[in-house]
C-alpha cells in the first residue's frame, strides 16, 4: 500500500470546502445540511465529492435560489483544485 503523506484526496479536499463554506453562512447551516444529507441520503460530506447531485438537491431544498452563494463559496474554497478532475466534475455538477 502507498503512505498517503498527509495529502489530502480529492474526497477530503472537497468536503472541507464544503464544510467551510457551510460554516461561512452561520452556525447551525452545516448541522443542518449534515443532518438532512443523513436522512435523505444516508451519506456525509466526505460522500459528495462522488454524489454531488445529493448535496446539490439538499442545497436547493433549504436555501432555493440562494444555495448558488454557497456553490460559488464551495468553488472559491477548493481554489486551483477545481479546475482538476473530478473535482471540476463535482463543480459542474453542483451548479446545475
Amino acid at each position: 500500500m502507498v503512505e498517503n503523506k498527509g495529502i489530502p484526496s480529492s474526497q477530503e479536499l472537497v468536503a472541507i470546502a464544503i464544510e467551510d463554506a457551510l460554516n461561512e453562512m452561520g452556525d447551525p447551516t452545516l448541522e443542518i445540511v449534515s443532518n438532512r444529507l443523513f436522512q435523505e441520503y444516508r451519506c456525509s460530506l466526505l460522500d459528495c465529492a462522488d454524489h454531488p447531485d445529493y448535496l446539490a438537491n439538499v442545497l436547493k431544498e433549504i436555501f432555493g435560489y440562494a444555495h448558488i452563494a454557497i456553490v460559488e463559496k464551495i468553488r472559491n474554497n477548493l481554489g486551483e483544485f477545481a479546475y482538476e478532475e473530478p473535482v471540476e466534475e463535482f463543480v459542474r455538477v453542483l451548479s446545475k
